[in-house]
């Protein structure tokens, strides 16, 4: 049984939450990270499907009283047939969103990428890292209004829960509570554990910092983005401006 499904969206601190949430004794990620079975596998066969349906609904499960989890960052861009196509299957769940200051995110993103493929970030000019920071996924992962808009068009707002980046910093520990707290796991487990290991960062950065002229000139892209976000959360986003 599918009880909970964190979304994305990508470099907001999701290899965090995964980390610390399988640490609980009562959840259980039966297909680890990033399955993207809801955005791509479900639609390639019923292989897939089959091996996605004995993962999540094995006996295992039942018996140790598991609830189980799903997380991938891409979940969030999904379109509004495949979100429905979820809901058909697990009505229920509760939806995680986790969100970062957009420009931020997506230029922790595009390190990733340059690192990864092993290229030279210093030769990206000033207008090609404008121009990544708005176009294609990356630009769609953090368009955070578009992103909700469509989750809670076939969700019910109870369901999906934000869940801030910054808060990685000092308020961790009520990340975590809250996300027990919706799923019915027990909340007070993460009081066991020191705060030298909840605070411990999963993936460390690049240090290339982003140019001031380039986020000045990101910003009125991603302004609506923010500003819906702060009028849906009710917390203020002044520094994200």
């Amino acid at each position: 049984m599918l009880d909970f499904l964190v979304i994305g969206s990508q470099k907001c601190g999701t290899t965090w939450l995964f980390d610390k949430l399988k640490m609980h004794p009562r959840l259980y990620f039966p297909v680890g990270k990033e399955g993207n079975h809801w955005n791509h596998k479900f639609y390639e066969g019923r292989h897939y499907r089959s091996f996605y349906h004995a993962a999540m609904h094995g006996p295992v499960i039942d018996i140790c009283q598991y609830l189980c989890g799903e997380m991938t960052p891409e979940y969030a861009i999904m379109p509004v047939e495949q979100i429905q196509n979820l809901k058909n299957h697990y009505p229920n769940i509760q939806i995680f969103l986790m969100v970062r200051q957009p420009i931020e995110r997506a230029w922790s993103a595009i390190k990733m990428t340059y690192r990864y493929h092993h290229l030279d970030l210093a030769s990206l000019s000033d207008e090609e890292a404008v121009l990544a920071i708005t176009t294609g996924k990356t630009a769609a992962l953090g368009q955070y209004d578009q992103i909700i808009q469509n989750w809670l068009s076939v969700f019910d707002a109870s369901q999906v829960h934000i869940l801030f980046f910054d808060d990685l910093r000092q308020g961790y520990r009520e990340m975590l509570d809250q996300v027990c707290q919706a799923v019915e796991a027990e909340a007070d487990f993460f009081g066991q554990i020191p705060d030298a290991v909840l605070k411990l960062p999963s993936m460390v950065g690049g240090q290339q910092r982003l140019a001031g002229q380039i986020s000045s000139a990101c910003l009125e892209f991603y302004q609506p983005a923010i500003s819906f976000l702060q009028a849906h959360t009710g917390r203020p986003l002044a520094d994200w401006q």
